[in-house]
């Protein structure tokens, strides 16, 4: 007799009780009764495919072969090319490629990311038309966030999103692209062993095509050293062929290539597995007593701050200490305050995102957002009269643009405090994006040396910074009309390059016939190697002025 038999006069075991009813409350699972208990709990906790990932295994050659294509696209566009007029259309070309795997994946296009996309490509076209490298840096950061912002806000629905939230999802999303980057082995694997299971008769020839390549590799190598020893005209000509090439930059771009393949199919598994959580979570748990006593007391102290600012600076009518002038007053304190302004930012923020409503608080936070107020209008006036002592700088530039877009994203968290409801997120990236746009379009190292140019009284060292601007700064440095060093740039040229035999007395004391010729030696050493895959607009307009 089989012992295992269950008559039905035997009362059911506990494990045998729990899988009838199971089985009764989820009619479409199997359950069975060698389940073990170990299998049940490693089947709970492995996470099936969804629809995004089933697609993204359905389309592997799309999304591999895409991402081959993709990768030899970056290399041709970006390879030693950081602002050439290929940059927009890697940019476009991205974008392009990005909706069209959406639409694979099963993702929607939602109309309100023409804002990103709109922001994405004219940064794109700033790269081409600038040779800044702060500007070139910046851009290209910006790019990269307001991509990481598209590619989230296309895939989640992030109405609800918060600046916390989203700086989780990011870093939640690029940990994800990490633990993907050998997915394309697995999504292959996963791809021919469903063809194989098909019972449609087709026969896919992607398998077939792989390998003969990668055994095509070899054999032309191995062929090409036998034909080679073989015959002695057929080894020269292969000789000067690899003679003409540059070995060197052929695996440097290999190496591009495959890590752009791997990391751009990573981006998109890791949307595909969607594994960011759409819903925000309240986190003001903390009791605003904390909050109130602590900002109560900066409150204070920035109110005797600002009096200050408005009785001595801004009115300007108090007596200073010993030893200091208005103007020595003025010009000094800057950075500390844009230091104190960000923080007030932040602080403000922290309060409205972790501590509970309290109207105490926000009549606190709203006089600390005041109060910044008044330091960035005190900041800005010490600035402008810095630059008017000391001349205009990059830095400079920055620290205005930084004191405008704090006081514009101040207002937007002032009216936060009053209105949860306000998209204080997606304003504060609309007042960001656009301010930089614009500040990358403006050429500002033209605009410092015009300024600088037209301001007669600045020293050697003022002259060497203006050498080291772009070639942004040359309708300015090379403008007889503006630069009052120079004449003509024939003259420039004729009479005051330096003899032979350099001579650095003559050249210390004759400094100011000399710098311009040096910036016009740095444009013109810069223009020589310009062709057609890395034409830049800036450099282009620099060459009219060189007539050598």
């Amino acid at each position: 007799m089989n012992q295992n038999q269950t008559y039905p006069h035997q009362p059911m075991n506990q494990p045998q009780a729990n899988l009838q009813a199971a089985a009764q409350l989820y009619p479409n699972q199997p359950y069975s009764n060698q389940d073990s208990p170990a299998r049940t709990i490693s089947a709970a906790e492995e996470k099936p495919d969804n629809i995004y990932t089933q697609n993204m295994k359905k389309h592997f050659p799309f999304f591999g072969i895409g991402s081959l294509l993709y990768a030899m696209f970056y290399a041709f566009c970006l390879y030693k090319n950081a602002s050439g007029i290929t940059y927009p259309f890697f940019v476009v070309g991205t974008l392009c490629y990005f909706f069209f795997s959406m639409k694979r994946l099963g993702v929607p296009y939602k109309k309100d990311s023409i804002f990103y996309v709109i922001s994405i490509v004219l940064l794109g076209i700033s790269n081409c038309m600038t040779n800044s490298p702060q500007i070139l840096s910046i851009n290209k950061f910006g790019i990269f966030l307001l991509s990481f912002v598209l590619i989230l806000h296309t895939v989640y629905s992030d109405q609800t999103w918060n600046l916390p939230k989203y700086c989780m999802a990011i870093l939640q999303t690029m940990g994800t692209c990490f633990v993907c980057l050998l997915r394309p082995f697995g999504d292959m694997i996963s791809y021919f062993d469903a063809q194989k299971h098909q019972k449609t008769g087709k026969k896919s020839n992607f398998l077939s095509i792989s390998i003969g390549i990668l055994i095509a590799i070899p054999l032309l190598f191995l062929m090409t050293l036998l034909l080679s020893s073989a015959d002695i005209v057929f080894a020269k000509m292969f000789e000067q062929f690899f003679e003409a090439i540059n070995i060197w930059e052929i695996m440097c771009v290999l190496v591009l290539m495959t890590v752009v393949f791997f990391s751009s199919y990573a981006v998109y598994a890791a949307l595909g597995t969607k594994n960011v959580k759409e819903e925000v979570n309240d986190n003001r748990v903390f009791d605003p007593i904390i909050a109130i006593v602590a900002t109560a007391a900066l409150s204070i102290l920035y109110l005797m701050f600002s009096v200050i600012q408005i009785v001595y600076l801004f009115i300007g009518n108090m007596q200073l200490p010993d030893g200091h002038t208005y103007a020595s007053y003025a010009r000094e304190g800057f950075f500390q305050l844009l230091a104190v302004c960000i923080l007030n930012l932040l602080l403000v923020l922290v309060c409205l995102y972790l501590f509970r409503d309290n109207m105490a608080l926000k009549i606190i936070l709203t006089v600390i957002s005041g109060c910044t107020y008044i330091m960035i209008l005190s900041s800005a006036l010490r600035m402008i009269m810095y630059i008017d002592r000391y001349h205009l700088t990059f830095r400079r530039i920055q620290v205005l643009w930084t004191l405008a877009v704090i006081f514009l994203l101040m207002t937007g968290v002032t009216i936060f405090i009053y209105h949860k409801k306000f998209p204080l997120f997606a304003y504060g990236m609309a007042v960001v994006t656009v301010f930089y746009i614009a500040l990358s379009f403006s050429h500002p190292d033209y605009w410092i040396a015009r300024y600088n140019l037209v301001h007669e009284e600045y020293t050697e060292s003022g002259r060497k910074y203006l050498i080291s601007l772009s070639t942004d700064a040359a309708p300015a440095i090379l403008n007889p009309d503006i630069n009052p060093d120079i004449t003509s740039i024939k003259d420039m040229r004729t009479d005051n390059l330096l003899s032979d035999t350099f001579d650095y007395v003559e050249y210390k004391e004759n400094y100011i016939l000399f710098w311009t010729n040096d910036y016009y030696d740095k444009i013109k050493y810069i223009s020589e190697d310009m062709h057609l895959r890395n034409f830049n607009f800036s450099i282009c307009t620099a060459q009219n002025y060189l007539i050598d």
